[in-house]
């Protein structure tokens, strides 16, 4: 015969158990669901915090790499047209550097025209009698103008490149974040005999935040307060080959290798 008695204490004791677990509060308190989502407002915060400063130096970083290859652009291109840079020989010889290039405005919104030879043009475009009579040589009319951004929140200037070649007029805007731009005409006596030279100065300026672009003054380079800020600096000489080609010899005098035709001529 099988006692009935045998298992009664583990059943009364798993009735207590379960009526004790069942007198306990059910979900969570007050106090315990505002530590935790203080907790998790402090992980969310510095989350955030790390995820807002990466993106803003990854911008920064984009925005001066940007300026950079726009600066390292225009340079190069300001270069090649002062390398290639003429002037009508006159025949009585009697010439000077100042004729190669003028500087009409005022600073700094100045604006830099000479005469180059284009580098874009084909043979038969630039030589216009190969074979007879004087070979005149077609010529470009480039102009730098350095003005004021169409923009009432940057301080900054616009770059802007115009040629004139055989009566089409091209126009192209280098850059709208010049902060400093010039040419400057210098003269150097390496090895005793007077030598000159183009000396070009760049400074582009940008930043993230607008705010920041209101403390620049345009027409002043940037020395020592940088931070914030994308600065692209850029400095380069020139050597215009044409005007040494007729310096370095005395009395030269205009041939067909020399002459050269104005445009609208």
């Amino acid at each position: 015969m099988i006692n009935a008695n045998v298992n009664r204490p583990a059943t009364i004791f798993h009735k207590r158990y379960v009526d004790e677990f069942s007198s306990l509060p059910k979900g969570f308190t007050l106090v315990e669901i505002m530590v935790v989502t203080a907790c998790l407002a402090l992980l969310a915060g510095t989350t955030f915090l790390l995820i807002r400063s990466g993106t803003r130096s990854s911008l920064q970083g984009m925005l001066r790499l940007e300026t950079t290859l726009e600066a390292r652009k225009i340079i190069r291109q300001v270069y090649a047209d002062l390398k290639l840079a003429c002037f009508p020989l006159p025949y009585n010889s009697v010439y000077n550097f100042e004729n190669v290039m003028y500087i009409t405005g005022a600073p700094p919104h100045n604006m830099y025209s000479f005469l180059s030879f284009p580098t874009h043009a084909r043979l038969e475009e630039v030589m216009s009698s190969p074979y007879s009579g004087i070979n005149y040589r077609e010529t470009a009319f480039i102009n730098y103008r350095v003005e004021p951004t169409a923009s009432n929140t940057r301080s900054l200037l616009r770059l802007t490149r115009e040629e004139t070649f055989k009566g089409e007029t091209r126009t192209k805007v280098l850059s709208e974040r010049v902060n400093f731009f010039e040419i400057k005409p210098v003269m150097l006596q390496p090895y005793g005999r007077n030598q000159h030279y183009f000396l070009i100065t760049l400074q582009l300026v940008d930043s993230i935040d607008a705010s920041e672009l209101n403390r620049i003054r345009a027409g002043e380079k940037l020395q020592n307060d940088r931070s914030n800020l994308a600065v692209a600096d850029f400095f380069d000489i020139v050597y215009p080959e044409f005007f040494h080609a007729a310096w370095n010899q005395p009395g030269i005098n205009p041939n067909w290798h020399t002459q050269i035709k104005m445009p609208g001529q």
